[in-house]
């Protein structure tokens, strides 16, 4: 019995074509294991393939396939456990090739006609009778940032992703009609990268570093995401240039290296770490641009005249040679490859790519010196007739040098309000002060805070010890100031505050800062950095206008922000969703969003949100473009920058077409969405998604929180203790040592409940909302229809729904050693899932879940029937390790099935 909710048309050409990749691959895998292991071990592959293939597994009842995998040796169990889960990877490449999951996330919904592209946006707006003075206007204000974080929810290794890239290349070859020898040649090829695939470990035997972090991100921006930045600036200044100057409207920012939340491992020297490793990769690009055109303006004096300013820069280069004495655009470039090698040298200890050795010229002091110096040669050419000469590449180079400087990616710091307060405690506490901060009430804390701000005079002395903590803090914002004097203020995004509840908390790290000489005190307090605070449950969403109101009314926060004062905020949807779940999550930062804008805009201050994002729907995840557009009018105002992190960087921007589409599908849905006017909510429709969102926070509490059995629950029927010890990223999975869900964070919550087939973070207490506030399948039709937000809520919700599967989640119930109270609670959220799925159908009109979305309901399906099996082994050693085998090869063969239900769901947290 498949997901008796869900559809799939098996005959469709997509299929077939899938279908065929998918048995071409696990082929060649049960091949390359026979090859490797021997005929036998390729039996056992291919009795556990026949029997998954003719038994309803999904149902939660296979006999067969549970004796079979009951029946296995540890060992058997470890190598089962490989080949299911390569298997998932290979099925993943299958339907990638085919053309169909790649773009499920991208491609319209029926009668979605939004624009595509940011090309398409302009023509749009200019078809609704915006000027280019508008559109110049609006241009010249935005800024599109999607930043890498740190939060590890990638559990490939980046060896096994590379296995996986070569083997997508060399079937999307297969494509093509070839000749018998190239396709024999190919196939071959295939068999080779499979079996290295197989030889080569699924999982990291220990924690990841954060020097790994950094490495395996920017390994994907090298090789796709700032080629696809690239291109879009050269797309653009070519079809849109005329309204105005573009860059740096799409930025990159980065949490590597900078996030310290509850991460011991982030300090000073992983923050240097990360600028001298993002400095490499750009600038040995910048001086790989600067080669061509240096190679392509061999422009002679003797054909052409040049401005002064270019034969004035030319006359700076050392040593010229006699034979380019006459071509002064190569003596110029001559001289800027010098600088960004003395840049190179002095940022990352290196010389850039290409380069002969040491220089001694000066190296550029800021990225706007190497820019005006690019901007020299365009002028020259510009006014001599040969811009064309060179089509749009140097444009885009200045371009790009505006968007992303010597640092490539601007780097947030964040660390947790609790600290910053035990920090500032300390600071006046070994400064003799009599000041015991900690057990100051809030006006208090403000009041000291406030007067500290108002003078020059620092807290710290270099003669004082402080504790571990402190220390690090100190040393981390020390690299931080070192960091904008080596590469300008462009490289600090932010610096977020975690856990932000009152205007204490944005001040503590204001003072902070001013120890390093990041906040400058006195009468009028200037910062080289935007601090924004994260406000994160529901509660503090609720408050975050008041925090706001509080902060801007403050005469230092007008100083601190300048004369065309934008303030940031970041919203969470991670701990929101823990916190209420997922409705009353999504309805809360809809709702915070709109009033902190309305906050902002009656102070006269720029408001720009900052989404924290996860990669699954429980966490805010979905299409990044169509999360823009169901963003509240008013609150995106040309500027906004989103989260993305583990597996979800891979799957978005893990090859330069499909990174480039994501960036600008994600700049057009911004540009759209910042024409849209406020008007005043629909009162009837405003509170009828408040008492749908009170009424769902309430059945979510009373569930999650409030039923005593419900922790318990959790960690037996989950694998959470497993994923505890998978090495997936370099952070511990909870905030303390306690089994408490509130301390947990909301990565592995995620993660297990997606092992288990549950999903539940994802559509969990919106049915128990709609019939505890009584709204009628009526009402919700027509808050879909005329509300983008709640249709967007539904879109995610559906696909949540058609993710996770009952009866096999039933299989992961009996786990549990209390048996009433499993079933009790299991009872409840069955009930859910089933009044969810007929409340999401009714409301659409639908037969079954996804039927409107095809494709996305058939990559829901095929991806079941690779991962049903692999749940079903699970389950096996999961039993065993919970009746008290300890064996390691066990805990082996577990941590194995969870990369591989987790490959093939494409789903972690």
């Amino acid at each position: 019995m498949r997901n008796p909710a869900l559809s799939i048309d098996v005959d469709r050409p997509t299929s077939q074509h899938v279908r065929k990749n998918a048995n071409l691959l696990s082929d060649l895998l049960v091949e390359a294991i026979a090859y490797l292991e021997g005929e036998e071990a390729a039996a056992l592959v291919a009795r556990a393939r026949k029997v998954a293939s003719h038994e309803d597994v999904a149902n939660g009842d296979a006999p067969v396939l549970d004796r079979l995998f009951s029946d296995l040796s540890t060992d058997q169990a470890v190598f089962l456990a490989r080949a299911f889960a390569s298997q998932s990877l290979l099925a993943n490449i299958g339907e990638d090739v085919a053309g169909r999951r790649r773009h499920a996330e991208a491609d319209a919904q029926p009668g979605d006609e939004r624009p595509r592209t940011l090309v398409d946006a302009v023509q749009r707006l200019k078809s609704q009778g915006k000027t280019d003075e508008d559109l110049a206007k609006t241009f010249a204000a935005m800024n599109v940032v999607p930043v890498l974080t740190a939060h590890p929810t990638e559990v490939r290794r980046r060896s096994m992703v590379d296995r996986e890239t070569e083997i997508s290349r060399l079937m999307a070859l297969r494509r093509h009609h070839l000749p018998p020898d190239l396709e024999a040649e190919i196939r071959e090829s295939l068999f080779r990268e499979i079996a290295l695939m197989w030889r080569t470990r699924l999982y990291r035997p220990e924690r990841i570093t954060v020097k790994d972090e950094i490495r395996n991100a920017l390994s994907i921006v090298r090789t796709s995401i700032l080629p696809a930045i690239i291109d879009l600036y050269g797309d653009w200044t070519g079809k849109i240039g005329q309204h105005g100057h573009l860059a740096p409207l799409l930025k990159l920012g980065s949490w590597l290296g900078g996030d310290r939340d509850g991460h011991p491992g982030v300090n000073g020297e992983t923050l240097k770490l990360a600028f001298a490793s993002q400095s490499r990769v750009i600038l040995d690009w910048y001086a790989g641009e600067v080669r061509k055109l240096w190679s392509n303006l061999a422009v002679s004096t003797a054909y052409t005249p040049v401005s002064e300013e270019l034969l004035a820069l030319a006359a700076q280069t050392r040593d010229p040679s006699v034979h380019r004495l006459d071509e002064p655009y190569r003596l110029a470039l001559e001289l800027i490859f010098d600088r960004l090698t003395a840049v190179s040298q002095k940022l990352t200890g290196q010389p850039v790519a290409f380069a002969n050795g040491d220089t001694d010229v000066e190296p550029y002091g800021h990225p706007d010196a190497f820019v005006a110096d690019l901007s020299v040669i365009i002028d020259s050419l510009e006014r001599n007739g040969g811009e064309r000469l060179v089509g749009t590449a140097l444009r885009t180079l200045v371009d790009v040098v505006k968007a992303c400087g010597f640092h490539l990616m601007s780097l947030d710091l964040r660390q947790n309000a609790d600290v910053h307060e035990r920090t500032i405690h300390e600071l006046y506490e070994r400064a003799g002060s009599g000041v015991a901060y900690l057990k100051l009430d809030e006006d208090a804390r403000c009041k000291l805070l406030i007067e500290e701000l108002s003078h020059q005079r620092p807290l710290v002395s270099p003669f004082t010890a402080y504790s571990e903590e402190t220390t690090r803090e100190l040393a981390t914002m020390t690299a931080a100031a070192q960091a904008v004097r080596d590469y300008g203020h462009g490289c600090l995004g932010a610096y977020i505050i975690s856990k932000s509840a009152t205007l204490s908390d944005i001040l503590e790290p204001l003072v902070l800062l001013k120890q390093v000489g990041l906040v400058w005190g006195g009468a009028a307090p200037r910062a080289s950095v935007k601090v924004a605070p994260l406000f994160e449950t529901i509660g503090d969403l609720e408050n975050g206008p008041a925090v706001l109101r509080q902060w801007l009314e403050l005469p230092l926060a007008r100083s601190i922000l300048g004369d065309r004062p934008v303030q940031e905020i970041m919203l969470g949807y991670s701990d929101s969703n823990k916190d209420g779940g997922y409705v009353a999550s999504r309805r809360g930062v809809a709702v915070g969003a709109s009033a902190l804008a309305r906050e902002a805009d009656r102070m006269g201050v720029g408001l720009q949100l900052f989404h924290g994002r996860g990669g699954s729907v429980g966490r805010g995840g979905g299409p990044a473009a169509e999360a823009v557009l169901a963003q509240p009018a008013g609150t995106v105002q040309g500027r906004i920058r989103m989260t993305e992190q583990g597996e979800m960087i891979a799957r978005r921007f893990g090859d330069q077409p499909t990174a480039r589409r994501n960036l600008d599908g994600l700049a057009a849905a911004v540009l759209m969405s910042s024409d849209r006017p406020v008007v005043k909510p629909d009162a009837k429709v405003d509170a009828a998604m408040t008492a749908l969102a009170d009424a769902s926070f309430h059945g979510f509490r009373a569930l999650v929180y409030d039923d005593p059995a419900f922790e318990d629950f959790f960690w037996s029927v989950t694998p959470i203790s497993e994923i505890v010890g998978l090495n997936i990223g370099s952070r511990p999975a909870s905030r303390t040592a306690s089994r408490k869900i509130e301390d947990l964070r909301a990565i592995p919550w995620v993660f297990s409940w997606s092992q288990s087939r549950f999903m539940l973070p994802g559509w969990y207490g919106f049915a128990s909302g709609v019939d505890r506030a009584g709204l009628s399948v009526e009402q919700l039709r027509d808050l879909a229809g005329g509300f983008d937000f709640f249709a967007s809520l539904l879109s995610n919700m559906e696909l949540a729904l058609a993710q996770s599967h009952m009866p096999i989640a039933s299989r992961y119930v009996e786990l549990s050693p209390d048996k009433e109270n499993a079933q009790r609670i299991f009872a409840a959220i069955r009930r859910e899932h089933e009044r969810a799925t007929e409340l999401a159908l009714a409301i659409r009109g639908g037969s079954s879940l996804l039927d409107n979305q095809p494709d996305l309901a058939e990559s829901v399906a095929l991806a079941g029937r690779v991962v049903d099996p692999l749940n079903h082994l699970q389950l096996e050693l999961l039993s065993r390790r919970r009746t008290g085998d300890q064996n390691e090869e066990l805990r082996l063969a577990i941590q194995l099935t969870v990369a591989g239900i987790a490959a093939g769901l494409r789903n972690t947290g």
